[in-house]
């Protein structure tokens, strides 16, 4: 996303910080950071049989820009950066749909509600940021204040409201916001002690808001925000920083805190009204964090060790932090967790490959891989990042974003694997590309079509289909060095299509 000047270079910074946290997470997750890399460790969680087999259905092709969202009904709500933009989707649970953009050429979904609301940040026709809202029946709509400027929209509860933070002018400091259907926005303040800039990033169905305020560029610290209460700083153990990630339905903030400079990490924390700020501690390690949280506060994170070694790791008010081991291999991050206490994330496996965990008490750390329902040829789960109360799942794969449902049937259309093909060629060589799929209801395939990302034609390629699988083939010749993005999409009898993407790198001979 492009800053555009207008604002102070303070408030840019702060408000880029939050936006790139997120993006920058995912990105860790999906290319593996050094440090992930080198981890070792001898511990890892149980792998008996699967006892719930999961569907697949392709949610989109490219690359996550944002953590996707998923509510009660399974709908999901994520962003795909492809073809040179951030677009943003949504799943109805039949179709996936572009929700269009407020007139600039990327949008950044933050939040999803069970009635399908989404929240999140889109550029305008000006190229300057701009909070939305958005349904299917109601279409994008622009939160900002009336002094205009920018506005980033950061989360959305149950009834609709929406919190993060807008420039306000003539200062153009960056100020908490919440908005609703009923009342517009409304500037929360600051609590006394905290500067600007500052953005509520986190909220309950009561109307409790969780947010930072950021110290000198770079230091945030948190605070909570009440209809009755207003605006208080709630960092009673004098971090040097700290952050909320999640809002218990009590009003309960958890997040991730630095004590010093040189504490060596981030150290998880609860707060409530009553307790004020506790460190929940790092277990074994010398770090921990806080990724998600249920309303009923059960934590899903990770530890990490100075060796390098990360841990999956959960906390309950019960049973305390509690390390979820591995899938035989150095690391595990666990990134999601619902009301059953099923802890999604990503577990390295005995060869070092990423593999995607669905954990719980009872049944300890599952590969995910090992409980697919069909799984289309070459599919490989590398993560997962969402879980419903239903226990259905998103997870990242070697084909893109897909959605992992419980129980056998059909998910209708076709199930796609992922595009086989080179990832470099020379101009003028052939490039040969085939992808694997199934015909998960039976219907019959209408049609094949590559697209292959430099303004040629598209094309029909190979088709061989056989009881409900099937594989599709062709070949393309680049006459310019670049990257390209080729597209496979595979339309069924009843005009659904399903597609999957490859990137292409093309040097000269």
């Amino acid at each position: 996303m492009q800053v555009v000047r207008g604002i102070g270079a303070s408030a840019v910074r702060a408000l880029w910080k939050m936006l790139r946290m997120a993006w920058l997470l995912v990105m860790s997750l999906v290319w593996g950071t050094a440090a992930m890399a080198q981890a070792s460790g001898d511990g890892h969680g149980a792998q008996g049989s699967p006892q719930t087999s999961y569907r697949v259905i392709n949610l989109g092709p490219g690359t996550i820009a944002a953590y996707p969202h998923i509510n009660a009904t399974g709908q999901v709500a994520f962003s795909m950066l492809g073809a040179g933009r951030t677009a943003g989707f949504f799943y109805d649970g039949t179709v996936v749909r572009n929700i269009g953009s407020l007139g600039g050429a990327n949008v950044y979904i933050a939040g999803l509600n069970d009635a399908g609301q989404v929240a999140g940040t889109s550029l305008d026709g000006h190229g300057l940021e701009n909070a939305f809202v958005w349904s299917a029946g109601g279409g994008m709509l622009g939160i900002r204040s009336a002094a205009g400027g920018r506005s980033y929209g950061l989360a959305i509860n149950r009834r609709g409201v929406v919190t993060g933070s807008f420039s306000h002018a003539p200062d153009g400091a960056a100020r908490p916001f919440r908005w609703s259907a009923a009342s517009g926005v409304e500037d929360l303040g600051l609590a006394p002690g905290l500067p600007w800039p500052s953005a509520g990033r986190v909220l309950n169905d009561a109307g409790l808001i969780a947010g930072v305020a950021t110290i000198d560029d770079e230091q945030t610290h948190a605070f909570v925000w009440t209809r009755s209460g207003g605006t208080v700083a709630i960092d009673t153990l004098g971090s040097v920083e700290s952050a909320p990630v999640a809002v218990g339905a009590g009003g309960e903030v958890a997040g991730n805190r630095l004590a010093s400079f040189d504490d060596g990490g981030d150290r998880p924390f609860l707060w409530t009204r009553a307790g004020g700020m506790v460190d929940l501690g790092t277990g074994r390690g010398t770090t921990a964090w806080v990724n998600a949280m249920t309303p009923g506060l059960h934590i899903a994170g990770g530890i990490g060790y100075a060796d390098g070694r990360q841990r999956a790791m959960s906390w309950t008010r019960t049973g305390g932090m509690r390390e979820l081991g591995t899938l035989g291999g150095r690391t595990s991050v666990a990134r999601d967790v619902n009301a059953r206490g099923q802890v999604v994330g990503f577990a390295e496996d005995r060869a070092g490959a990423m593999r995607a965990f669905v954990w719980s008490a009872s049944g300890g750390m599952l590969d995910l891989n090992r409980a697919l329902h069909r799984a289309p040829p070459g599919l490989v789960l590398e993560q997962a990042l969402s879980i419903n109360d239903s226990g259905i799942i998103v997870a990242s794969s070697n084909a893109g974003l897909v959605l992992l449902k419980p129980g056998g049937g059909h998910a209708g259309g076709h199930v796609l694997g992922p595009v086989l093909a080179p990832a470099s060629v020379t101009v003028g060589t052939r490039l040969d590309a085939r992808v694997g799929f199934l015909d998960d209801d039976g219907t019959g395939t209408r049609s094949v079509n590559w697209s292959w990302g430099d303004g040629s034609a598209t094309q029909a390629g190979k088709l061989r289909e056989s009881g409900g699988a099937g594989t599709a083939s062709a070949s393309h010749g680049y006459t310019a060095p670049g990257v390209y993005e080729l597209v496979v999409t595979v339309v069924d009898r009843d005009g659904r299509s399903t597609a999957v993407s490859h990137r292409v790198e093309v040097t000269e001979s």
